[in-house]
């Protein structure tokens, strides 16, 4: 069993750092199309979201969204923007992603 984990791992590891890159873009895409201001942090890491009189920080890769000064912790994008005022899916997309 060892050997199936050491070699099954690395595949395991890169599919995952290689959705979290995938979040990282569709996020900012996402917010940017629901006309949500960010900054990016970290290399697109960490985003600084402000809207509707509230700071949020916004970890992409796994979907973790925090609003500052209170304990609200979430996740997903997509309640992120519903959260704060934005509209879901944006207009003229019905099938709520928003595709490059």
């Amino acid at each position: 069993m060892g050997d199936y984990w050491r070699d099954v791992k690395p595949a395991l590891k890169e599919d995952s750092q290689r959705k979290r890159a995938g979040n990282r873009d569709a996020s900012a895409r996402n917010l940017t199309a629901a006309g949500i201001s960010f900054e990016a942090k970290n290399g697109g890491a960490h985003l600084v979201v402000s809207a509707a009189d509230l700071i949020v920080d916004f970890w992409p890769g796994t979907g973790l969204w925090v609003v500052r000064g209170t304990g609200e912790r979430r996740r997903g994008v997509r309640h992120l923007i519903k959260r704060l005022g934005g509209q879901w899916p944006p207009q003229g997309k019905s099938d709520g992603e928003i595709h490059p």
